[in-house]
């Protein structure tokens, strides 16, 4: 029997989500909340969901309900993951997992108190690379992991201004930060799951916002009116970019650089241990061998395509059925064999980007 899924919010990223469990046999959207009703009726419309609700917590209370889906802004997913925790259901939330640490441990406490499942979205959590490289740390090539670099860079891309999305992103009142937040939990998700999930111990930080002269004349030229223009009416209060630290209690060190306008190049994210070390993306190892300096090369497409016909009841499937949307279902009905603790991840990158963002903060025990 499928589980029965309610999705809260019908913009971008619930369509996303209704596309995601329409893929999935296990899975069935089975209602829709909020507060634009329109917005609710398209989205239903689109999936066939049979039922649309203006209000999240009515549809909680109204509706049968296995699990929701949490696709809001981020300092709207605390009130709504504690009503389905009350209510006993199963929650799936947007990255990231709150607005502030103080929300996202108040919903991973009302999730186990109420021994429902929460998970956050991290599609970098199931990516080839990342298995690839908890396939190589756990069978102990690298060593003892002690550090992790993480960047997500953009050149552009301030969301609204001359990017994707809405004002929403560039409101501390909605998003409560900026890339340090919206892009930079995706780095820390990935790192530290590789690296263990320790405990973070201390963290610091610091911020930069710059839009006044990154949008000169003479860098945009005739655009200048326009940028300037989204950058008024989007009530901009949030940073450009960030660079940050964490010292967790394994003794690993963990750094991050994450940015929606920088001039400098993105990189790969890379973990060093004390035998070998990882590039991610491209997937390199490094190591030595009979006191050779070794790089290597690691073939993830042919490894996958091995691994979907081992599963394979077919034998010709060439693609694994793998995913977060598809891990998260699992989770729920007990299916997933190691499953993969996203809320405890996103909580421990909360504590980091909020520790980043506010320099030098002790990110507490």
């Amino acid at each position: 029997m499928a589980i029965e899924i309610g999705l809260v919010g019908a913009g971008d990223r619930g369509h996303h989500h209704a596309g995601e469990y329409e893929e999935l046999e296990a899975a069935s959207v089975v209602a829709v909340a909020d507060v634009d009703r329109e917005a609710a009726i398209e989205l239903a419309g689109e999936f066939d969901v049979p039922a649309v609700y203006e209000d999240a917590l009515a549809m909680l209370d109204d509706a049968t309900l296995d699990a929701i889906s949490v696709c809001l802004h981020n300092n709207l997913h605390r009130p709504i993951v504690e009503a389905a925790a009350a209510a006993g259901v199963d929650a799936f939330c947007e990255k990231p997992l709150a607005a502030t640490y103080a929300d996202a441990a108040a919903m991973v406490d009302a999730a186990e108190d109420a021994g429902i499942e929460l998970g956050v979205q991290n599609n970098e959590l199931f990516s080839p690379e990342t298995r690839a490289g908890k396939t190589l740390i756990e069978g102990g090539d690298l060593g003892e992991p002690y550090y992790a670099r993480g960047v997500f860079s953009r050149r552009r891309g301030r969301p609204f201004v001359d990017g994707y999305g809405t004002p929403a992103f560039v409101s501390k009142e909605s998003a409560g930060g900026g890339p340090v937040i919206d892009v930079g939990t995706y780095v820390l998700g990935q790192l530290l799951y590789l690296l263990g999930n320790a405990r973070v111990e201390r963290v610091g930080g610091e911020t930069f916002e710059h839009t006044e002269a990154t949008y000169d004349a003479d860098l945009v030229g005739e655009n200048q009116e326009k940028y300037t223009d989204r950058l008024a009416s989007s009530g901009y209060d949030v940073e450009d970019a960030g660079v940050g630290w964490a010292h967790l209690a394994d003794g690993s060190v963990l750094e991050l650089r994450a940015a929606w306008h920088m001039f400098l190049p993105d990189r790969p994210n890379v973990i060093a241990g004390t035998q070998g070390g990882l590039q991610l993306d491209p997937f390199e190892f490094y190591t030595t061998t009979e006191d050779y300096e070794a790089t290597v090369s690691i073939d993830l497409d042919g490894y996958e395509a091995r691994q979907a016909l081992l599963e394979s009841e077919s034998g010709y499937d060439f693609e694994r059925d793998i995913g977060q949307f598809h891990h998260w279902i699992e989770t729920i009905d007990g299916r997933a064999e190691n499953p993969i603790d996203t809320a405890g991840l996103a909580l421990n990158a909360m504590r980091i980007m909020e520790g980043s963002t506010w320099r030098q903060m002790p990110a507490g025990n």
